[in-house]
């Protein structure tokens, strides 16, 4: 499941009328939204249009709310939408019948954000902003489609200032005054769901009560919204609140409150308003389970039991650093170190190194080092245009035999020589270049391209590979008793074309392109077990489940002295397939299979692009009442042969 959030951010520094004082921040303001909500809501590219400056006309406002937003079927109802504006607002004399009532209101104004034409001629007509009447249609319309989980931020000001103000403070006001458009030109710009359809007085973008949205302003009527060194105050407080807080537990009164104590706002007043203030903020939708996260208990000696083993590469001496939750974007913290004392094959049990609170019952533990005995080595490769990053790089890396534990928790050393190194890397300006051993071949190298990626953060994604890729049981305890094969099959009737294609755990198979493939894990022990199937691809660092028992299921999916087949075209067995890139002739990857005597959460060694699954609950000793007792793993190398 991906994260269901969909998005309009528009920033307007720079204004097409000459009339019009330019901003210095709304467009880095909307940068900054976007990337916090892709970095830290993972929320996919696709589901955020960015309009900036000369994009965000008010045509093309208007368009992309509907486009986007109202008519994008892939948005379900209750799907998480947020519109957010920086940059001008303004006010425009209100015509006559505007407002419900009456002919004028007590302000006689109306209120509008100011796209990037704003105050210009056009051939319909001159324009006048987008109103706060045609607005509230506008997201009538998607609340109609949608729902109701929609979240309106505007950094701007919309009244009038009540001084006259020099060109420094201007510069640094999100308002301005509007010259040219005339109240009859705000009849003209109207949306056309909004006509017929007047106004309550008086109450502009700031309706408190509104069953469609919520508001977050940037100030309230009558007060300023102000630029400074970190981009606009309300934008920059939003943002650092969001950081501090438990998003998935907060609502949006309670961010307020904490964005309306940020001392750099001065004197101006942010507001929260809308019927459903005190949900949730996105109304939880987009804050998703962090594979990442496993399970931990309490027991009666107050030693912390954790629900992974020495399947998933735990070792005495591992670190983990356990949490209140396990939801992505929302904070957090550590509140206790704790290192690996004895491990099992599935589950282990630790002592408190430090901690910052008293512990509860129950809570979850996230890997800050693996402890894995034999380092991971890495040959850096300097060329003329990289050596400063290469330099910086090596710093970070130790050349001690023990090795420098990485951002994710893993042993690495740096090697002079790379015929030592489990990879060699060229640092480029906008790639990363490596080269690593294929375990099908070991003579042969696979060179690996990775774009404007932090090195670092290939290195690790590269040894946490490496480590699951050659973790077995050091005693076989199911070698020759477990075994897998590989069968293409009919795509039309899913019945197997050939024999078994894996030979000593490889595969050389001519390449097809859309060829499924079906895998069978046979089982001659007098035990029943649970499988959990990976796929492993070199050239992305890539860990993805291929199968794993669901949780529903009681019954081991692989019994005693029977087989499993993963593919066979029946429900939740789905066909595997391969893809070989068209600027290569030979390519491979790896089937990773780990066998366990009763069911266990393997979601945390994915990597690359994997989809969080649901959240894991503590379980019991001995969950189900299978008995704990070995694990083992078998590999197989596929390779894909261009004919």
């Amino acid at each position: 499941m991906i994260a269901r959030l969909f998005a309009l951010v528009i920033g307007i520094d720079h204004y097409q009328s000459g009339r019009i004082w330019d901003l210095n921040s709304c467009a880095e303001d909307a940068k900054r939204i976007r990337r916090f909500l892709v970095d830290d809501l993972n929320i996919p590219r696709d589901q955020i249009c960015l309009l900036l400056d000369r994009q965000a006309t008010k045509r093309a406002i208007e368009d992309t709310i509907m486009t986007h937003l109202v008519n994008n079927a892939a948005i379900e109802r209750g799907d998480a939408i947020l519109i957010y504006f920086a940059g001008h607002g303004s006010v425009i004399p209100a015509p006559k019948g505007w407002f419900q009532g009456d002919a004028y209101s007590v302000t006689g104004n109306v209120e509008v954000l100011c796209p990037y034409d704003h105050d210009m001629k056009l051939l319909g007509g001159r324009v006048a902003g987008i109103s706060d009447r045609s607005m509230h249609a506008l997201i009538r319309e998607l609340a109609q489609s949608k729902g109701d989980n929609i979240t309106f931020i505007a950094d701007c000001a919309f009244s009038p200032l009540a001084s006259r103000k020099n060109a420094v403070d201007r510069s640094t006001t999100r308002w301005t005054p509007t010259s040219k458009a005339k109240p009859d030109d705000l009849y003209m710009g109207l949306w056309p769901g909004a006509r017929g359809k007047p106004e309550s007085r008086g109450l502009g973008f700031h309706t408190a009560h509104s069953d469609t949205h919520v508001f977050l302003a940037a100030c309230s009527p009558g007060d300023k919204a102000v630029e400074g060194k970190g981009g606009g105050r309300f934008t920059h407080a939003l943002l650092e609140a969001a950081a501090a807080v438990s998003l998935h537990r907060t609502s949006y009164s309670l961010l307020f409150d904490r964005i309306a104590q940020n001392a750099e706002l001065e004197d101006q007043r942010p507001v929260c308003l809308g019927k459903h203030k005190n949900r949730v903020v996105f109304d939880g939708t987009p804050f998703l389970v962090d594979a990442r996260y496993v399970p931990v208990s309490l027991g009666d000696d107050t030693r912390p039991r954790l629900e992974v083993g020495a399947i998933m590469g735990i070792v005495e001496g591992s670190e983990f650093s356990l949490h209140l939750h396990n939801h992505r974007a929302s904070m957090n913290p550590s509140i206790a170190t704790v290192v690996i004392s004895e491990v099992h094959p599935t589950w282990c049990i630790g002592r408190i190194k430090s901690s910052t609170q008293s512990l509860p019952r129950a809570c979850w533990a996230r890997i800050t080092r693996w402890n894995n005995r034999r380092p991971f080595r890495v040959h850096l490769k300097a060329t003329l245009a990289s050596l400063c990053r290469v330099w910086k790089l090596r710093r970070g890396l130790s050349t001690r035999p023990n090795g420098t534990p990485s951002r994710g928790g893993l042993n690495v050393i740096r090697v002079k020589d790379a015929r030592q190194a489990d990879i060699s890397m060229v640092v480029g300006r906008r790639n990363v270049s490596l080269k690593a051993y294929d375990d099908g071949d070991i003579n042969a190298r696979r060179v690996v391209k990775v774009e404007r990626r932090d090195p670092l953060e290939v290195i690790d994604d590269a040894a946490r590979f490496n480590l699951h890729l050659h973790r077995k049981h050091p005693d076989t305890p199911l070698d020759g008793r477990v075994s897998m094969e590989l069968y293409r099959l009919d795509p039309t009737s899913w019945k197997r074309t050939d024999e078994n294609l894996l030979r000593d755990g490889k595969a050389t198979i001519p390449y097809e392109k859309g060829a499924i493939f079906s895998v069978i894990i046979r089982n001659t022990t007098d035990m029943d077990l649970w499988p959990y199937l990976f796929y492993m691809d070199p050239n992305s660092f890539g860990i993805t489940k291929v199968y794993d028992p669901e949780l529903s299921i009681r019954v081991p999916p692989l019994p005693r002295r029977s087989y499993l087949e993963i593919g066979s075209g029946k429900r939740g067995s789905e066909a595997l397939s391969f893809a070989l890139s068209e600027q290569h002739d030979l390519d491979s990857g790896f089937l990773k299979l780990f066998l366990a005597p009763k069911l266990i959460f393997l979601d945390m060694i994915e990597q690359g692009n994997t989809i969080p699954g649901d959240a894991s609950p503590v379980l019991a000793k001995d969950a189900f009442g299978a008995p704990d007792q070995i694990w083992d793993a078998l590999s197989a190398c596929v390779q894909f042969v261009r004919r």
